[in-house]
C-alpha cells in the first residue's frame, strides 16, 4: 500500500509541475477587445457545460487565443493541453501560456485593469435564433471565407464543427465538438452562434456551414465563386 501511494504522490507530482509550467505569468500591458470577447464566450461556454474542464490559453506577442473544453473524466490536463496545442497553432509559435483554468484566472501577477475588463459583467443573451446564411441580406468577405479554409484540415478532428459570419464582414464564430451523441450537433451550433455574437453584438450573425460543408446552395455558390 505504501509504493501504491508513492506512485500516486509522483504522478500528482508530475502533473502539478506539468500544469504549473504552462501558466502565464507577468504582467500583460495590452489586451485586444477581440481577445476580451473570447474570454466572454469562454465563460458563456463555461456556464453552458459545468461538468466539462475547460482551459483558457493567451499568446502575449501574437495577442490570439483559443480555449477548449473536455469532459471530466478526462482531467483538466486534457483541456489545458488542446488549449496549447490550438494556441500554438495559430502561429507556430512557443509564446502560448495558460491565462485561466475551469473558470479561475490563474496568470501570475496579471494587472488588476487587465482582470476588472475579463471579468466585467458578462453581455445579456442574444437572440436564439439560428439563421441561415442570405445573399439577399449580405454576401461573406474574403476575410471571413479565410478564416473558414484556415481550418478546414482542423475541422476533421471533430466530430461536429459550426461556422458564423457577421455581417460586419470581419467577426467570425466557430466551434468545435467531439463526441457520439447527435446533440453535439445542435451545441456546436448555439456555440458558434454565440462567439459570433460576442464579437459583433450589434450587427446579425448567419450560419455559414456546419461539420465543413457550407448550410445552402447560396453558401455553396459563395465558395465555388471564390475557388
Amino acid at each position: 500500500m505504501r509504493i501504491f501511494a508513492l506512485v500516486i504522490a509522483a504522478l500528482l507530482t508530475v502533473t502539478a509541475c506539468q500544469t504549473t509550467e504552462n501558466i502565464g505569468s507577468g504582467p500583460i500591458d495590452y489586451i485586444p477587445e477581440g481577445s476580451i470577447k473570447g474570454y466572454q464566450s469562454y465563460r458563456k461556454d463555461k456556464e453552458r457545460y459545468p461538468h466539462h474542464n475547460t482551459a483558457f490559453a493567451y499568446d502575449t506577442v501574437n495577442r490570439t487565443y483559443t480555449y477548449s473544453m473536455s469532459p471530466q473524466k478526462k482531467g483538466s490536463n486534457a483541456a489545458i493541453d488542446r488549449a496549447l496545442e490550438l494556441c500554438k497553432g495559430n502561429y507556430e509559435t512557443t509564446n502560448c501560456k495558460i491565462l485561466d483554468i475551469d473558470g479561475r484566472i490563474v496568470w501570475k501577477d496579471i494587472e488588476p485593469s487587465i482582470q476588472a475588463r475579463l471579468t466585467a459583467s458578462l453581455p445579456e443573451e442574444q437572440d436564439s435564433r439560428t439563421y441561415e446564411y442570405d445573399t439577399g441580406d449580405y454576401q461573406i468577405s474574403a476575410t471571413q471565407l479565410g478564416k473558414f479554409r484556415s481550418r478546414a484540415e482542423f475541422r476533421q478532428t471533430y466530430n461536429f464543427t459550426a461556422f458564423f459570419i457577421s455581417t460586419n464582414g470581419t467577426s467570425t464564430g466557430t466551434a468545435y465538438v467531439n463526441g457520439s451523441a447527435s446533440s453535439g450537433h445542435e451545441s456546436s451550433i448555439v456555440s458558434a452562434r454565440q462567439r459570433c455574437q460576442i464579437a459583433s453584438p450589434e450587427r446579425k450573425c448567419y450560419l455559414f456551414a456546419t461539420n465543413g460543408e457550407p448550410v445552402n446552395e447560396e453558401a455553396r455558390r459563395a465558395l465555388e465563386r471564390e475557388n
